[in-house]
């Protein structure tokens, strides 16, 4: 994902999540609101509870690799995934199912 596609601002965030959709699974909650510009930009959320810095950027790694195979950055959405604690890094095949499923979901909701 390129920098201008990365939500970054609290201001954002915050507006992103109190006033959008919601798509919740066991392992993500997706929120996502139509985009006042003209492109696409997505969030990544990992809390402390996911465990140390180093599991944290593994995890944000992952979950950018799954957003940029479900190829969102067409729509004009800004979108904020929350990683859940039960996350597990090692099951990313199954995990990265449920995501794309989850961002699929939203773009039909969308158009």
């Amino acid at each position: 994902m390129k920098k201008i596609n990365t939500v970054k601002a609290h201001k954002d965030f915050d507006r992103i999540i109190h006033h959008g959709r919601a798509i919740k699974t066991s392992h993500f909650a997706v929120y996502f609101v139509p985009s006042p510009l003209d492109y696409a930009r997505v969030g990544i959320s990992v809390g402390k509870k996911n465990g140390i810095a180093v599991r944290r950027v593994r995890i944000k790694r992952q979950v950018r690799a799954m957003v940029a195979k479900a190829d969102l950055l067409q729509l004009k959405v800004d979108a904020i995934v929350v990683v859940r604690p039960n996350y597990d890094p090692m099951d990313y095949h199954e995990l990265e199912g449920e995501l794309l499923a989850s961002l699929s979901h939203m773009k039909e909701t969308i158009h």
